[in-house]
């Protein structure tokens, strides 16, 4: 009978490739390791980058706001920059802060505007005299101290029957998004309604000479010729006039308050912007304006150039 002899070596080489397999899964186990690493070492670096960006871009546009500020106190109406929505680049560290200043005095007083006025700017806007009227009697009835409801307006039990969260608080509006609460306000309205609202004038009614363009296209029934016409007009020191609007007194308070917008730009970089209003009058610092309203936003990369502006 044959006998089996066994082969020299077999549980060595049986050994060794055991050992092999263990070896290449450590260094594959070892390689996905370093791999991560690296990733999750690439992402926080990419954080950080962006932080960075985020934080250059913001600083900028702070900047912007308070050069924006200097030059509305340089003495000389020539180099003075001017509070009607003239877009300005002001050129820094090699990037661009596009500067822009509106007079609060091209808006109506939330708190201070009639109740005629406050028809007219409703009518305006909504393009509904009756919800216009509404409106007007709801606001009204907001600011007053009693709860007397108006023919049209709304006091504490028709919001409570509304299910609304907060009734008329009669007193003056503190902020200008206290209007989303008023009843008859939708988001929808609220949107095209908050450029055409201040608090901070004093006055009722509005100067054209400093208001907005979107503001004139609605004074001017969308005539944007005229309204071109009358923009071109007042850069150059000669503002026009405007017909009598009926129901909108002109000639609001004006160089006492002012929201400035300032965009950062840097090349290829995120940008921010910062969107402020200030009024004169000596802060706690010392400096002669007032922060009334300080609101930082971020701007993701996009690429193009701005448009051209005038250059300071």
């Amino acid at each position: 009978m044959a006998k089996t002899i066994p082969t020299p070596g077999v549980p060595g080489i049986r050994q060794g490739g055991v050992a092999l397999i263990m070896v290449l899964w450590i260094i594959s186990l070892m390689t996905i390791m370093a791999g991560s690493f690296a990733l999750s070492t690439q992402r926080e670096a990419g954080i950080l980058a962006h932080a960075h960006e985020r934080a250059k871009a913001l600083a900028l546009a702070e900047g912007g706001v308070n050069y924006a500020m200097l030059m509305l106190t340089l003495p000389d109406p020539k180099l003075r920059w001017r509070a009607d929505g003239t877009p300005y680049v002001w050129n820094v560290d090699g990037a661009r802060v596009r500067i822009r200043i509106m007079d609060e005095g091209g808006k109506v007083d939330l708190n201070a505007a009639q109740e005629q006025t406050l028809q007219t700017v409703f009518k305006l806007v909504a393009r509904n005299e009756e919800l216009a009227t509404r409106l007007a009697d709801a606001v009204m009835d907001w600011r007053d101290p009693d709860d007397i409801r108006r023919n049209n307006g709304a006091e504490a039990e028709d919001y409570i029957a509304r299910r609304l969260q907060a009734p008329p608080q009669n007193r003056n509006f503190l902020i200008l998004d206290e209007l989303r609460g008023v009843m008859g306000i939708t988001p929808e309205l609220y949107r095209k309604l908050e450029s055409w609202f201040t608090l901070y004038t004093g006055t009722d009614g509005l100067n054209p000479a400093v208001a907005s363009r979107e503001i004139l296209m609605a004074l001017l029934g969308g005539d944007a010729g005229a309204v071109d016409n009358f923009i071109q007009q007042r850069s150059q020191g000669t503002p026009g006039v405007l017909p009598p609007i009926p129901g909108l007194p002109a000639g609001g308070g004006t160089d006492m308050a002012y929201t400035v917008s300032a965009i950062a730009e840097i090349d290829d970089q995120q940008g921010a912007g910062v969107l402020a209003t200030i009024r004169r009058g000596p802060a706690a610092d010392g400096s002669p304006f007032t922060i009334l309203r300080w609101k930082p936003y971020a701007i993701p990369r996009k690429p193009g150039t701005p448009q051209q502006e005038a250059t300071q």
